[in-house]
């Protein structure tokens, strides 16, 4: 098993290897967020009005594969 800390490591693995964790490292590119505006006072016990369902969202985030030393545009 190889532990992959920096690219500098990712460089050092076979082909198949590097080919999983650059794919990996493209999946976290995005996330979900829930983008619902809920009042200030919902998940209270006190709260009496309205379920509200969560409305998710993708979300860009590209801090995993900048802490590896990529680029978006290295992983598109």
């Amino acid at each position: 098993m190889n532990i992959i800390n920096t690219r500098e490591d990712l460089d050092t693995l076979n082909d198949t290897d590097k080919a999983q964790f650059i794919a990996l490292l493209k999946g976290s590119m995005t996330r979900k967020q829930d983008s619902q505006v809920y009042p200030d006072d919902y998940n209270q016990p006190d709260y009496a009005g309205e379920v509200l369902e969560p409305i998710w969202i993708d979300v860009e985030d590209l801090r995993t594969i900048e802490r590896f030393g990529f680029s978006r545009e290295e992983l598109v």
